[in-house]
């Protein structure tokens, strides 16, 4: 199947869910939705639609300094189009997959070199990693104690499954750096004990492949390690970049008048809520991510707002970037740019 069509039905796949929100928000009854929306306070709505362009811009200015220092005549412009065309791609792909392959390819297209695209990707991914991880032990120590008895306590356990995997992400890249000869011998094992299985059959060619890649990502991370102030600084704008996400749910809570619950609480149950997504195969993690978050946030919001801020909130995340994300696309299939041979571009390159 054709990157194309399996990125059309990624697309229907999310429509479907769309829908299927929609449903069970409804399902409270109409009059009840249009006066818990009446209720809210539209300057709170538009601080919040607000952060989630903070948390673009943030994302953007952080691939932008290493874009800058790699490549010193990227536009800002540019970076931030390549910043959404990746924000689209994640939002539609399982694990956030696809973005990486588009940003590259739309970087190339800019006139960078690809090792440079590749790089500077790898150095915002790693640093964004690293500044996630670090929020989750915070929040973990903080509060995490709140939400381990009762109706939250099997969710509980997801949270910490989610921050095993993020801190088992960014601990492989520091390996894959700082231990390469013990990280290759450890890939070669594993694909010739997956070959014996004969889960794999070229086994040579795999090992290959491996080794071109992780000599690839260790001079990237050179680079990286040679840039110690460009690395504090997208650091510091990450931090502030997840913070102000991370707030989105605390602007939408106040905008409905209630301020019962503390800052740190909510921002909290939405840091586990991003951590319980982050390891669910489908585009968005849909289904999980509404799921969880009506389940953190019912005891917050109350039966009466909980079903209007996981929309809004959901709205503003994940169908907000798919939105502006395919408008970007079409600009760029008219103006002669077709995103959905990217990847098989890129092998080429390489």
């Amino acid at each position: 199947m054709g990157k194309k069509k399996t990125n059309k039905i990624y697309l229907i796949i999310c429509g479907i869910a769309f829908v299927i929100m929609l449903i069970v928000l409804f399902s409270e009854g109409i009059d009840n939705i249009i006066n818990a929306l009446l209720q809210l306070n539209p300057l709170f709505l538009v601080a919040a639609i607000a952060c989630m362009v903070i948390y673009w811009f943030g994302e953007a200015i952080g691939l932008h300094l290493a874009a800058k220092s790699l490549a010193p005549e990227t536009k800002f412009r540019t970076t931030f189009l390549v910043t959404m065309i990746g924000q689209y791609f994640n939002c539609i792909t399982p694990f956030a997959s696809g973005g990486q392959p588009m940003q590259v390819y739309m970087f190339m297209k800019r006139g960078m070199p690809l090792g440079s695209a590749m790089t500077a990707l790898l150095s915002r991914f790693i640093v964004y990693q690293f500044t996630l991880t670090l929020y989750s032990i915070v929040f973990l120590v903080f509060r995490l104690s709140m939400f381990t008895d009762g109706e939250l306590k099997p969710l509980t356990f997801l949270v910490i499954v989610g921050f095993i995997v993020n801190t088992f992400v960014i601990v492989l890249l520091f390996m894959l750096a700082f231990f390469q000869k013990a990280t290759i011998k450890l890939a070669h094992g594993i694909v010739r004990l997956l070959g014996k299985l004969r889960i794999i059959r070229d086994v040579e060619s795999k090992i290959e492949y491996i080794d071109k890649e992780l000599a690839t990502y260790y001079e990237n991370f050179m680079f990286i390690k040679s840039q110690p102030v460009m690395i504090l600084k997208m650091f510091l704008v990450t931090v502030v970049q997840l913070l102000v996400y991370f707030s989105i749910t605390f602007v939408i809570y106040i905008g409905f008048g209630m301020t019962e619950t503390d800052y740190l609480t909510i921002v909290a149950c939405q840091a586990f809520v991003l951590m319980i997504s982050g390891f669910v195969p489908l585009p968005g993690a849909m289904g999980a991510a509404e799921g969880s978050y009506a389940a953190f946030f019912k005891g917050i919001f109350g039966d009466y707002y909980t079903g209007v801020s996981t929309f809004i909130w959901r709205f503003l995340t994940f169908y907000l970037p798919i939105l502006i994300g395919i408008i970007i696309n079409l600009r760029m299939t008219r103006s002669g740019i077709d995103l959905s041979n990217a990847e098989e571009k890129l092998k080429e390159e390489q």
